[in-house]
């Protein structure tokens, strides 16, 4: 590669495109499409797992673009992005140089998980979680899907509704060991899944296979496009962190909450029946002196 002067990464993925393999273009379509603050606060394993690829994917991108390897890119990402785009810095890029005044840091957080929460408030269709609640109330066992960070909140809604008696597994499974976790998916399933804004190749799975098996399907996202919200039957809309600074599961497992309390508003015996058991238990596993 020519390196006699600088060239932006778009510029630098312009001119490699040919010599790119086919996962290496994944990789670096995502790089050029991401805004630069996400990706210097992402490691080779985030990027891997967004891209459906791998860290060794990512770095090899890396250097196949003329870097030494990803830090050296992020290091280009930034000094450009620093130096052109001030005003569009990541809140936590500004709070990780100067955060000495703790009580300044803790209100941005609280600051950006409100405006999530208001965002979320305004995007919550009652009719939507209506619909969810048609699908979930009748089930015999809801699978809850999300992987990352997302398992949290799969796990979060799995966990809270058997506490409510309804029966629910959860999965955060890709690749080979997701087929297993599929196996048993029927009609009398209904399949939650948590993906906010990055679609794997097992989410067309998943999305395909519970509907030839008849379970009814609800996804959780801030953008998925219309070719994954269209194979769906109910979409929840959730909200993206505007600054960055809190956990991306936040809205998922509010919207979890809500449809945890719905169910138990149609099921409430089952509920009081093992709220008590649970409680039973717990003294049993934690007696009192």
């Amino acid at each position: 590669m020519d390196t006699s002067e600088p060239r932006t990464l778009a510029s630098r993925v312009n001119h490699e495109w040919t010599r790119l393999s086919k996962t290496e273009r994944v990789v670096a379509r995502y790089l050029v499409a991401s805004p630069p603050q996400r990706i210097m606060l992402a490691t080779a394993g985030d990027i891997g797992r967004t891209t459906g690829t791998s860290d060794a994917t990512v770095v090899r991108t890396a250097r196949r673009l003329g870097y030494a390897g990803l830090p050296d890119l992020k290091a280009a990402l930034g000094e450009n992005f620093t130096t052109t785009a001030p005003p569009q810095i990541s809140e936590r890029l500004q709070l990780s140089r100067t955060a000495r005044d703790f009580s300044a840091t803790a209100e941005r957080v609280l600051d950006d998980a409100h405006e999530r929460i208001t965002g979320l408030g305004r995007k919550t269709d009652p009719a939507a979680l209506a619909k969810a609640l048609q699908l979930i109330a009748p089930a015999a066992t809801v699978f809850c899907y999300g992987w990352g960070v997302n398992e949290l909140s799969a796990r979060y809604l799995a966990l809270k509704l058997n506490r409510i008696g309804k029966f629910a597994v959860f999965s955060g499974a890709t690749g080979f060991t997701l087929a297993d976790d599929l196996l048993s998916l029927s009609a009398h399933h209904a399949v939650v899944i948590f993906a906010p804004g990055r679609a794997l190749p097992e989410l067309e799975l998943l999305v395909a296979h519970a509907r030839a098996a008849g379970a009814g399907l609800i996804l959780v996202t801030e953008n998925l496009g219309e070719e994954l919200t269209g194979a769906v039957d109910v979409v929840l809309r959730d909200e993206a962190s505007a600054g960055g600074l809190t956990a991306e599961p936040l809205g998922g497992m509010l919207l979890a909450d809500m449809l945890v309390l719905a169910t138990m508003a149609v099921g409430r015996d089952p509920a009081v029946d093992t709220y008590e058991l649970l409680t039973r238990l717990r003294r049993e596993l934690a007696p009192e002196a």
